[in-house]
């Protein structure tokens, strides 16, 4: 996989824990797990060739890794927190030695915390690696309902529609490679005209931060491809919408 294609998965990924939108162009799956552990006020790795190995034998090609760290009690907290991200920092060079080098990783300082747990202190002398993949799902060439909704018989765009708009500009920042096509689309009546507007409205949006005219493309469906049956106001809603086509450049 290109660097480009990871960046954008990843930043997806990172986008996905608050945005129902983004959740439809990526999948996240948790691989395998281990747990690091050190001497008494060290930050020096024991074992280091059990985390090389189970490292490269994780089968994705793309992904993240988040490691949490834990101090015992002894001690300051200050300085337990400065020796929880020394071991952090240990945990994350031993990772770039292998073949996850590319994976991106989360780093979490939990130091003396225990979220409830009754364990010995030695139990929490250690660090916690969580892999998992970060895989695309969606397709090129294929409309995307961007769940974007406008006021009635308007281009004007409604507020809980921003983030997604957000989710679509992060995406074309990290790959400048790709180019969309943005369908609009009215409910219940004929109105060629306001569904163009409609996706000019987001392709404005788009420009106004930094997106190249060339890249984006409009059209207008009136009200030819209804979502969903106009059985309910909430159905009406979500028919007057723009859709996002993703072209490979």
């Amino acid at each position: 996989m290109d660097l480009n294609r990871l960046f954008f998965l990843l930043i997806i990924y990172s986008l996905q824990m608050t945005n129902a939108f983004s959740q439809q162009f990526i999948q996240t799956k948790q691989l395998d797990s281990i747990s690091m552990f050190f001497k008494f006020g060290s930050a020096e790795v024991e074992n280091p060739q059990r985390l090389i190995f189970r490292c490269n034998h994780i089968k994705a090609t793309s992904g993240k890794i988040r490691i949490v760290s834990y101090t015992d009690t002894i001690g300051s907290q200050k300085s337990n927190k400065k020796l929880a991200s020394k071991r952090l920092n240990a945990i994350a060079q031993l990772v770039k030695t292998t073949k996850l080098q590319s994976f991106v990783i989360d780093s979490i300082n939990k130091n003396e915390t225990r979220g409830g747990k009754k364990l010995a202190d030695t139990s929490f002398r250690r660090v916690d690696v969580i892999f998992y993949s970060v895989e695309d799902k969606f397709q090129f060439n294929t409309p995307i309902n961007l769940d974007i909704n406008f006021e009635s018989g308007t281009d004007i765009i409604i507020p809980s529609s921003t983030e997604n708009l957000k989710t679509l500009l992060s995406m074309l920042q990290t790959d400048s490679t790709i180019r969309v096509q943005l369908n609009g689309h009215v409910c219940c009546r004929p109105g060629h005209e306001l569904s163009v507007q409609r996706a000019e409205r987001v392709k404005k949006f788009l420009i106004s931060n930094g997106i190249k005219p060339t890249r984006i493309q409009c059209k207008g469906f009136s009200n030819t491809i209804p979502l969903v049956p106009y059985t309910d106001i909430e159905n009406i809603h979500k028919n007057m919408r723009v859709e996002v086509v993703f072209i490979k450049s």
